[in-house]
Parts: C-alpha cells; sequence; structure tokens
C-alpha cells in the first residue's frame, strides 16, 4: 500500500484502463492507487512515489519528475529570493532558504524556481498560477482577481460563500 494510512486517503478509483491518465480518482486527487482500489492492471505513476514530500506542480508532471537524470536533479537553480541557487532535486521536495527563509520549489509550468508564498498550481487546470489568481468552479478556469468576479463568467471571487 506504499505506506500510506487508508483513513487519509481521498480517493478509490474502479479503474479498467490501468490508472495511466487523470481519469482516475487516485491520479486526479495526487495519491497512488492501493489495495483498496478496485482498479484492474494499474499504471498509476504515483505508485511507489512519497507523494507527501513533492509540489503539487511535481506531481502533476510527475512522467517528467521520474525521467529527470541524476545530473539534472543536481542543476542549479536560481532561487526567487535571489539569494544563491539550490538543486533541482531540492526545489522539488520545497526548499527554504538559507539566508531569508523563503519557502521555493520548482514550477516545470514556468521552468524556474518560484515562491512557494506567490505561486500555486491549479491541478484542475494543469498549471502554476500567480497567488492573485483563483480557480471558478462556475466556469471551471482560473481567473485574476482575489476579491474580483471572475473575469469569465462573472461570478464572486474566491473569498465568497462557495468556497
Amino acid at each position: 500500500m506504499d505506506g500510506m494510512d487508508t483513513r487519509m486517503k481521498k480517493a478509490r478509483c474502479k479503474c479498467r484502463t490501468g490508472c495511466g491518465s487523470r481519469r482516475c480518482a487516485c491520479r486526479r486527487n495526487n495519491e497512488p492507487c492501493d489495495a483498496a482500489c478496485g482498479c484492474a492492471d494499474c499504471h498509476n505513476p504515483l505508485n511507489g512515489v512519497d507523494v507527501a514530500a513533492l509540489s503539487e506542480c511535481a506531481l502533476y508532471n510527475i512522467e517528467t519528475v521520474k525521467a529527470l537524470s541524476a545530473d539534472e536533479l543536481a542543476t542549479p537553480c536560481e532561487l526567487p529570493c535571489e539569494h544563491g541557487s539550490a538543486q533541482l532535486g531540492q526545489l522539488l521536495k520545497g526548499y527554504t532558504c538559507k539566508q531569508c527563509g523563503t519557502p521555493a520549489w520548482y514550477s516545470f509550468c514556468w521552468r524556474t524556481a518560484v515562491d512557494a508564498n506567490h505561486t500555486w498550481h491549479c491541478n484542475v487546470c494543469g498549471m502554476c498560477r500567480d497567488w492573485r489568481e483563483w480557480h471558478c468552479p462556475s466556469c471551471n478556469r482560473c481567473t485574476y482577481g482575489v476579491s474580483l468576479p471572475c473575469e469569465h463568467c462573472g461570478m464572486k471571487g474566491r473569498y465568497a460563500d462557495w468556497v
């Protein structure tokens, strides 16, 4: 079961097509499949991965993460706080700048290290977003402005009653 507590698991899939796409409930929730799932011929790429250690963007791009070589994981990436660099492998799991304490992680969407306080990854849209953006459940698109209506459908901002 990959060491996961079954009481904490959000999803249980019953896939008959191998759990290889984001249609799989487990994969959509960034979880590996386990013995309690009813899937057949499971190929969930999150199986055997410590999902708690990786950023949302890394989990969404898990095939790319698994394909990284040791040299690529050792590649230095400039920190968003500009206090030096950290290895890509460190940024996949989240990294805190030793000088200023700014948390950072690597965005595959933007191909750079980002400030964890100002960036998030939308698993519905599959893209990293600025902290001022939110995902509108009405039109199912990300939109700008934490207190503004959705620019696509006019629904009120993310602090409305539906959150």
